[in-house]
């Protein structure tokens, strides 16, 4: 088998493309234009702005996702150029992410950016309480500090959980979780408390939903759903990068080719 040469070798490696550089200077003009859009500094505001609000990105986007058709045969009816294309970057942006783990701390938590958990819906506001057979369920959050608590109803506390974070296995093994509190007691307030989960992680390659096939990769969800998911991913990989959590590695470098072109297209879709 041929071997490059050293010197060959050395130029070959500087003739690699970075994309951390035009993806960092296409994403700033995505932000200026929704920040524009909804006159404010907020990107969550702004992000909620592109996912559900009508506006020219999910106009020319959402389309492009559209389920697996057939036609009256049963023949798989095949996608626009476009659609393909555009599906197709989606289908390495997954690759190149499940390739490589890159993680980001958001919500006080150190989250893995994938498309197999990716968090569409933020969780309920707090307090929630719920009253069931004369017992009292709250979930809150204050100082920074998560608590669930089980209350008789006008007396004493019968369960209390702290912690510095949402932590569901914490509160689950609990002593006085489970020896103090009845099986239909745990599950009341292990519902309420999961509910109030402040980032609900959804499968975007699991699930019943007719597939939209991206590449070989198949995601199971609305199309609508797998927007909202490339925004928030494109969005995770923009945050790992300026807060100087990503990893100096190759690998982790090679997931902002796609996500660049990805963020390009967005903007091709603004006049």
């Amino acid at each position: 088998m041929a071997r490059l040469p050293n010197q060959a070798r050395l130029w070959k490696e500087k003739a690699e493309l970075d994309y951390i550089g035009p993806f960092i200077k296409a994403w700033a003009a995505f932000n200026a234009w929704y920040r524009h859009e909804t006159q404010t500094r907020s990107d969550r505001l702004g992000l909620n702005y592109v996912r559900d609000r009508a506006n020219p990105v999910r106009a020319t986007i959402v389309p492009l996702l559209r389920h697996v058709q057939n036609d009256e045969n049963g023949r798989r009816i095949p996608d626009a150029e476009d659609a393909q294309e555009f599906k197709l970057l989606i289908s390495e942006l997954h690759s190149r992410l499940e390739a490589y783990r890159i993680e980001v701390f958001e919500d006080d938590r150190l989250n893995h950016i994938s498309f197999r958990s990716v968090c569409l819906n933020r969780g309920v506001n707090l307090p929630q309480t719920r009253t069931y057979n004369r017992h009292v369920y709250t979930v809150t959050k204050a100082n920074r500090q998560w608590s669930a608590e089980v209350r008789r109803e006008g007396g004493n506390v019968r369960f209390m959980f702290a912690h510095d974070n949402y932590d569901l296995d914490g509160l689950m093994v609990q002593h006085d979780y489970v020896n103090s509190l009845s099986p239909v007691q745990q599950d009341q307030l292990r519902n309420l408390y999961q509910q109030c989960n402040p980032r609900p992680l959804s499968d975007l390659t699991a699930g019943t939903h007719r597939p939209i096939q991206a590449g070989d990769i198949a995601f199971h969800c609305e199309d609508t759903e797998l927007f909202c998911g490339l925004i928030e991913i494109i969005y995770s990989m923009r945050n790992a990068l300026l807060h100087g959590e990503l990893q100096p590695e190759e690998q982790a470098f090679r997931a902002y080719e796609p996500a660049y072109r990805i963020v390009m297209k967005f903007l091709d879709s603004i006049q």
